[in-house]
C-alpha cells in the first residue's frame, strides 16, 4: 500500500465519498510546501528557499505553480514556456510572501 491508499482510506473511514477523499487529496498536494528545515531568504528561487518553479503536465496542458503553491498558468504543450518563467520571475522578483 502506499501512503495515498492509507490516506483515501482513513479519509473513508471518517465518512468521505471516495471522490470527495481524492478531491481533498487533491487540494493538499497544491497547497504551499517548503521541506522541512529548509527555506533560504536569501536565495528563494530554488528548491531550499521554497520557490522552486514547478510544470506539471496533465490532461493535455501544462500548469505551472511555485513551489510555495502559487499558481503561474496554464498552456499547451505546443507553446513556449517562457510565459510561465516570466509570471514566476515577478512572484520571486516582488519580495515573495509565504
Amino acid at each position: 500500500m502506499s501512503a495515498r491508499t492509507d490516506i483515501l482510506d482513513a479519509l473513508q473511514r471518517d465518512g468521505y465519498k471516495h471522490r470527495e477523499a481524492a478531491s481533498l487529496l487533491e487540494v493538499a498536494t497544491k497547497e504551499p510546501q517548503t521541506p522541512t528545515g529548509l527555506g533560504d531568504p536569501e536565495f528563494p528561487a530554488t528548491l531550499s528557499g521554497g520557490h522552486a518553479l514547478i510544470i506539471e503536465y496533465g490532461d493535455e496542458e501544462l500548469m505551472a505553480w511555485c513551489q510555495c503553491g502559487r499558481p503561474l498558468g496554464t498552456g499547451r504543450p505546443s507553446q513556449p514556456l517562457d510565459p510561465f518563467a516570466e509570471a514566476w520571475e515577478r512572484h520571486v522578483m516582488a519580495g515573495v510572501s509565504r
